[in-house]
């Protein structure tokens, strides 16, 4: 509660410094939003995959943003951000957050509109980044969500939609004012992210969009990743129509810095396929899904696993958040390996229906089958996962989720030493406030 509060003293202390030059002047306003998000997990065998011993734990997450927008000139416009957020632990969401609750400046930046041309924005400093169907980049938002620090520009047209950025999503060491070449400082920056890239997204007919892009990912010490993508899209809900959303991701670069020949391999291929129709006020989904990302083959000097950006995986690959797309395969509570130590990719395959009855209600049922994109000699098969979800619109600002998924390991699973073969179950209810 004393966390919660101290975000509150920081918005008001923020609202005390806005307020004035605001009020003096009508062509100057300003508004305040953000959202109270409270969540309720429960997750059984998670941590050994059996019932061999008691494992069930319980999680209350939660997250708190409070933020001040305002416009100071002509076409300047200022965005302060605060929140606090507690996600669980480092080994219950695959590392996300560290599980502590200090208050962090999530977003902080100025936007300068109509630069240069009526067109063009630039915006600078601390900032979420999204783009089409957020696989390679997007805002964690059911989480603690992820913001980089550095440039944006983006050109708005009558067909193309252009954005260019270059940020640094990690920044390690400490600037020494003395410009100290020891390795504690300047030239300790093997966790460092250099981040560069364009999207250009093109308005086709009929509600559709034709995305391509390229982003470059230096870990200074580390790889220098390169991505170029392609991204198909129709995505309808008024009327009785086909949808689907297509995207391949290929990567190419250094792998490993120093390592001869180590280049970069990766891809990942998203696709889902649908058909949308109406009843009364109601609106009735079924599609399929397809995830895929690339593992290491092993044997050669290259490297073929997929090197995941910052895109959003939550619900990528079913509302449990079993798998992520990426090489080093990830489950709750455990980091698969397969015997021969290399990691194997993912390929996973999904039916589902979702409907939305009277604007305030939805529910949706969805199966999951898992393999592994490289077994190496041994089986494929992670295992098979049900989710049943539902969703209420209390009211415009308010909503309340819940899901249940299961997860019944598959043969590559109940293979490795200690036996995954009891099935594990993730359920959670969640309430947000936005405002």
């Amino acid at each position: 509660m004393k966390k919660v509060l101290y975000v509150s003293l920081l918005a008001l202390a923020v609202l005390a410094l806005v307020a004035p030059p605001a009020m003096a002047q009508e062509d100057k306003p300003f508004k305040v939003h953000g959202e109270v998000r409270w969540r309720g997990e429960s997750q059984s065998n998670a941590s050994d995959l059996n019932d061999n011993g008691h494992d069930n734990a319980d999680f209350f997450p939660y997250r708190v943003r409070v933020a001040v927008e305002g416009s100071f000139a002509h076409n300047v416009a200022a965005y302060i951000e605060f929140q606090n957020a507690n996600q669980s632990d480092g080994t219950f969401r695959n590392g996300i957050g560290s599980g502590g609750t200090t208050i962090e400046l999530y977003q902080g930046n100025v936007t300068l509109n109509q630069l240069w041309s009526k067109n063009f924005s630039l915006r600078l400093g601390r900032q979420e980044i999204v783009a089409g169907n957020e696989l390679l980049l997007g805002d964690l938002d059911f989480y603690s969500g992820i913001t980089h620090d550095g440039g944006v520009g983006t050109w708005n047209l009558k067909k193309v939609n252009l954005m260019l950025w270059f940020t640094r999503p990690n920044q390690a060491g400490v600037f020494n004012p003395n410009f100290s070449p020891d390795t504690v400082t300047i030239g300790g920056q093997g966790l460092t992210q250099n981040f560069w890239g364009g999207y250009a997204t093109l308005n086709l007919k009929k509600e559709q969009s034709l995305d391509f892009y390229l982003m470059d990912l230096d870990t200074k010490l580390a790889s220098n990743v390169q991505t170029v993508g392609a991204r198909w899209a129709h995505d309808v809900m008024a009327k009785k129509a086909f949808f689907w959303d297509i995207e391949v991701a290929q990567q190419f670069g250094d792998a490993a810095y120093g390592v001869t020949d180590t280049k970069a391999k990766g891809r990942a291929i998203e696709g889902w396929f649908g058909y949308n129709w109406r009843s009364r006020k109601n609106i009735h989904r079924i599609y399929g899904r397809y995830e895929s990302a690339t593992g290491d083959k092993g044997g050669t000097t290259d490297y073929e696993g997929f090197v995941p950006m910052f895109g959003d995986f939550h619900n990528r690959t079913g509302h449990g958040d079993w798998f992520q797309l990426q090489d080093a395969t990830t489950l709750v509570g455990a980091n698969y390996v397969v015997a021969n130590g290399v990691v194997g990719g993912l390929k996973a395959i999904s039916v589902g229906y979702n409907g939305f009855f009277n604007d305030r209600h939805e529910f949706g049922a969805a199966y999951w089958k898992y393999q592994l994109e490289q077994a190496n000699g041994g089986s494929d098969d992670l295992g098979k996962a049900i989710d049943i979800w539902y969703g209420f619109n209390y009211s415009k600002n308010v909503s309340f989720t819940a899901s249940l998924s299961q997860l019944n390991p598959g043969d590559a699973l109940k293979a490795v030493a200690g036996g995954f073969d009891d099935s594990v179950r993730r359920l959670y209810g969640q309430a947000r406030l936005r405002f």
